[in-house]
């Protein structure tokens, strides 16, 4: 694999067309399509692992989400408890926290894992998972 291959592989794993990449390497589209199949494991793992970064930053930043919002949540509930409850302010902090309790139980619907529990059922075996929202 020489230079211009390694750059070929890079540019098709960051999805640049064909036509742009033949133009910048100077080499035809038929080469090109020809490279695409030879290293087609190359350019998917290169690709596998940009996905696997963003996903692990966009785990982070739910995570910082869901804390924030736990957060809120705590500081809502004690001015609920605080409030004088003849006046209509109360409303609107029930109203945010319905808002957060639904924004909490969305991320806690999508996080999940493995109960390490199989359940046999009639010779089938069952792996549980268990979600955020589930666990106490």
């Amino acid at each position: 694999m020489d230079a211009k291959q390694r750059e070929f592989i890079l540019l098709r794993a960051d999805g640049i067309s064909y036509d742009k990449i033949a133009l910048q390497l100077k080499t035809s589209k038929a080469t090109l399509i020809q490279w695409s199949k030879l290293f087609e494991d190359e350019i998917k793992d290169i690709q596998f692992q940009s996905f696997l970064q963003i996903k692990e930053t966009y785990s982070y930043s739910q995570k910082t989400k869901y804390e924030t919002l736990l957060k809120q949540l705590n500081k809502i509930d004690d001015a609920i408890l605080e409030a004088d409850l003849t006046g209509t302010q109360i409303k609107d902090l029930f109203t945010i926290k319905n808002n957060i309790s639904s924004q909490l139980e969305t991320i806690e619907k999508r996080i999940s894992t493995d109960a390490k529990v199989t359940i046999t059922n009639e010779g089938h075996k069952e792996h549980l998972r268990l979600k955020l929202n589930e666990a106490e």
